[in-house]
Order: structure tokens, then sequence, then C-alpha cells
């Protein structure tokens, strides 16, 4: 049989979207034997399922998301200016991109969730599913009550989801009206299966004392003064980034190809900003979560709401964080018991289900 040609756009804004859209693309080439899939992200190639030669990504931007200088601070001035630059070139992108995907034979778009994706998949006659819980006009329209130039983006956002032919909507969303249709979806996250010392064992960490992992996202956050940490000594912290002036209890693994579910079934708390792929990742594999907060990014209350409502959690301010003065709180959370969520977590079966649905299979 022919291969069914699938076209897959991933926001440029952190890891997250690649993760989850990765775990989409690891079900559906398990699915559909005959599919092959094109990816266009920035993100890491390592970050995407190894596909046994059915997937190619190619290092190609189609969005702005936010401009972070690390994963707690926005620079709304840069994104202002990104997004002005990416409005400059929109019709030649459109054309590139509609040209691209007739030159592949898409036979469907998923887009998480550059708008652009779906302006192109209409014009080259080709349905286009979104993946997210959130939208990019849905964060520009709220950034525009604090600066309007931000308007004009959120309105062409919107212009392009309308297009879309649905939203799979994950659980802990944002309003998103501007999809003309809207299914419902689980969580997208991997379970480990394995035990807790297991899983330490496989990564050569520790056993004995708690385990406590230091994740601030793909754009990560080294501005922590992590010394204070070695008065912790009962304490493990492992991270996958360099500090500086890191203490003895502080382990750092090689981010590169690292199973990062094993990582977290090894941990007993992850210290973390509300990102959707962090949350989603330590609510189904039952673990206690030490956040700080973004108060300056849109979708941080959801996050934190379901943070509360789901998880065993706690909050720092950012300022104690930065501080390494994190101690109590620590040490509070790893004394309460973990409460399972009880969420499904097959959303990525689910997304896979449906685009080998619209490809016919």
């Amino acid at each position: 049989m022919a291969p069914r040609r699938v076209a897959v756009y991933v926001s440029s804004h952190g890891f997250g979207h690649a993760v989850r859209v990765s775990e989409v693309i690891t079900k559906l080439l398990e699915r559909v034997p005959q599919a092959r899939v094109h990816v266009r992200s920035t993100a890491p190639r390592w970050l995407f399922a190894d596909g046994d030669g059915r997937l190619a990504v190619e290092p190609v931007s189609t969005d702005v998301g936010m401009v972070q200088p690390h994963g707690l601070s926005i620079d709304f001035e840069a994104t202002i200016a990104a997004l002005d630059r990416l409005e400059a070139r929109w019709d030649r992108l459109v054309r590139d991109e509609t040209a691209w995907l007739e030159g592949i034979r898409a036979e469907v778009v998923l887009g998480d969730i550059p708008p652009l994706a779906f302006e192109a998949a209409e014009r080259a006659g080709v349905p286009g599913l979104a993946l997210g819980n959130f939208s990019w006009d849905w964060i520009y329209g709220r950034c525009a009550g604090g600066d309007r130039r931000f308007l004009r983006h959120a309105e062409r956002a919107a212009a392009c989801y309308r297009r879309a032919r649905r939203l799979l909507r994950l659980p802990f969303h944002a309003e998103m009206p501007a999809f003309r249709s809207t299914m419902d979806i689980p969580l997208i996250a991997r379970r480990s299966a394995l035990p807790h010392d297991e899983a330490r064992r496989r990564l050569g960490l520790p056993l004995g004392r708690p385990l406590v992992l230091l994740s601030f996202g793909g754009l990560g956050f080294t501005g922590i003064d992590v010394s204070g940490l070695g008065e912790l000594s009962e304490i493990v912290f492992v991270a996958t980034e360099s500090f500086a002036d890191a203490p003895a209890n502080l382990v750092c693994l090689e981010r590169t190809g690292l199973d990062y579910t094993l990582l977290l079934r090894a941990c007993d708390a992850v210290v973390t900003k509300p990102g959707y792929g962090i949350v989603a990742a330590s609510l189904v594999n039952g673990v206690r979560v030490l956040y700080t907060t973004r108060d300056d990014f849109p979708e941080t209350p959801i996050l934190v709401r379901a943070l509360e409502e789901h998880a065993t959690a706690q909050v720092v301010p950012l300022a104690d964080l930065a501080q390494g003065a994190i101690g109590r709180p620590l040490e509070a959370l790893l004394a309460r018991p973990v409460v399972e969520s009880g969420l499904a977590a097959d959303g990525a079966e689910r997304a896979a289900e449906l685009l080998a649905r619209e490809i016919g299979l």
C-alpha cells in the first residue's frame, strides 16, 4: 500500500508542544504502518519518536509563541518584534507552506498549535486538526490588555484557527472560541510501569533518600542559587541543566535522549513552574509538585488550579526559589501522601485514531 502522508506543525514555544505531539506520532505510527509523518518544528530532534525511518523532522519555525529569556520570564517587547517580523513575511510563508504540503502530498495536517498551519492546510485542500489546551489568539488577546500591539496578532491567529476542521482539546484548557468544531480528548502523558526504585536503578540514582527533580522546561532556569540546597543533605536533587556552585547532593544528568518519564517516576517530588507537560506527567505518574508561578503568562492560573485540584502540590514564592530557600515547603510537601489523580491519559491514542480516520484508515 502506498504511504499515507501526515504533516505536523509544532509551536516553537518550549518543549511541551513537541513532547505531547511526539506521543501522538508514536501511537499513529504503531496504528498505521504505512503512515509517513513530516514534522515542521525547531524543537530538538531527540524530543520526537525515532519513527523507524517513517518520521522526518525539519527545523522550520512557523510561529513565535512568546519570547522567553528563560522558563520563568517573558520578554514582551521581543515577542512583539518577532510577531511583527512574522507578519511582514506572512504571505510568502503561507505560499511556501502550501507548496510544501502539496509537494509531500499531505493528506491531513496536525498543528500544536501554529496558526499558519491551518491557513496553509486550507489553501492546499487538506483537513487541519488542531491540538492543544490553549491557542495563541487567546494568549495574545490576554496580553493585549496590557499592550494593544498584541491585538492584531491575536486577530491573525483567530482567523487562521477558524480554518481548522476541528480542535482536539486537552484538559485544563482555556477558552478557544475561534475553532469551528471542538472534541475533548484525555491528557497526553506517558505513565511509567516501573516501580519507583527500579526507575532509580536504571538511571543510576541513589536509593534510600528522597529524590527531587528541578525542572523548568525546555527554556530552563539556571538563575537559582542552588548552593543552599546543600544544607538539605538528606535530600538528593537531580537536574538536566548545569548550575554554578552545585552542592554535592545535586546530580546533573544529560538531557539529550533522557527518558523524562522514567526520571519523573524515580523522583518523590519535582520543583517546577506550571507548564502543561510537567503538570500532566506529574499527575499521571503520581509525583508531588512544588511550584512557583509565572503570573504574566495567561495559562498559569489554569495550570495552578489543575495542580491544586488534582495533584499533591504546594506553592513556593519565586523570590524564595531564586534564592534556593525551599527547604521548609519542600519538607512539608514530602511529608504529604501522594494523591492519585485518577485522570485518563490516553489522549495520544485518541488523537492518533482521529488522524487515522482522516486518511481513511
